[in-house]
């Protein structure tokens, strides 16, 4: 059995780091409870142990003041003394605070993806395959970083990703397994957030494409690939039909003075979608209009994977 300052200490290394402006205050606080009511020790006792954790996990690191402030604090909380005591308590998949805010839960979340790596040639090949759309389009998100590749629960995939954002689909085509037994076909990562992607992108481009769904970056930029478009463009992908610019005004003042045309998916969700898009960059001072696919088409998807019977539309997409 080890001591309780070994399971304390082995329980802190654990827990998320403390960084300044994104939840240190309440992650500090978190360590100095699990310390002082988690494994009911004293201030004495318990101030060797946060300050190491101080070096390793917190940024800039707290002075030794400020740390005997947090454990005093922490004395006070409402958590029951000595719950981290028993075996099960102090297991690692028990290190999440139990109040922590919901922007602190996902950064955690976020800590825990794998890593995003290239993708060889083949790679790129079969998401095209997959995808029904010239190798050129996925090398083109590829070279730009929204495409990358990782293992999820087990699995080869693709990660269409930018910024806190990242949505898995496995490489073989098949859906992911939900634990009721039900099935998806993308996965959005824990931890995700963000509105739209493709903003890195933007730079001083005057016409911005817009479209639903973080697969449709990938359609928009292999309609992008068939088109010799006489003005350049960018492309913007809402993460859903459920993206509002009031979760990204600051996207909305970037677009200010540009031009951009929305492309909705063909049904009630997209149509919703595209109306809020238009009335708020409108309101904004964009130059906007939402252009509607051929009847019987869903989306872009369906356009690129028969190109050359579509190429009146594709060119009237970026004009």
């Amino acid at each position: 059995m080890n001591t309780i300052q070994e399971r304390a200490a082995a329980y802190l290394e654990r827990m998320p780091p403390a960084i300044a402006g994104i939840g240190g205050h309440s992650a500090t606080f978190n360590a100095a409870a699990a310390l002082t009511r988690g494994f009911a020790m004293t201030e004495q006792d318990a101030l060797p142990l946060l300050m190491a954790w101080n070096q390793t996990h917190c940024q800039p690191p707290w002075t030794e003041s400020e740390l005997r402030h947090k454990l005093r604090s922490a004395v006070s909380s409402t958590r029951p003394l000595g719950y981290l005591l028993d075996e099960a308590g102090s297991r690692p998949d028990n290190t999440a605070p139990d109040f922590e805010s919901e922007a602190e839960k996902k950064a955690r979340q976020r800590k825990a993806w794998p890593e995003f790596k290239p993708l060889k040639a083949a790679g790129i090949t079969a998401i095209a395959e997959l995808r029904h759309m010239l190798p050129d389009a996925v090398d083109l998100a590829h070279r730009w970083e929204f495409v990358r590749g990782a293992e999820i629960e087990g699995q080869r995939c693709f990660i269409i990703h930018e910024g806190k954002f990242a949505q898995a689909r496995r490489l073989d085509g098949q859906p992911f397994t939900r634990s009721d037994g039900t099935k998806i076909k993308a996965k959005n990562l824990p931890g995700s957030t963000g509105a739209f992607i493709g903003q890195h992108w933007l730079g001083d481009t005057q016409n911005v494409l817009l479209v639903e769904g973080a697969i449709g970056l990938l359609e928009a930029l292999a309609a992008y690939a068939l088109v010799n478009m006489k003005e350049s463009w960018s492309i913007l992908a809402a993460t859903s039909a459920s993206s509002r610019f009031a979760r990204d005004p600051a996207l909305l003042a970037l677009l200010k003075g540009r031009s951009v045309r929305i492309i909705p998916d063909a049904d009630e969700a997209g149509m919703d979608a595209a109306a809020s898009w238009l009335a708020d960059l409108e309101t904004a001072g964009v130059r906007a209009d939402a252009m509607a696919l051929p009847e019987g088409f869903k989306d872009l998807g369906d356009i690129i994977a028969a190109p050359e019977s579509h190429l009146e539309t594709l060119n009237a997409i970026f004009q």
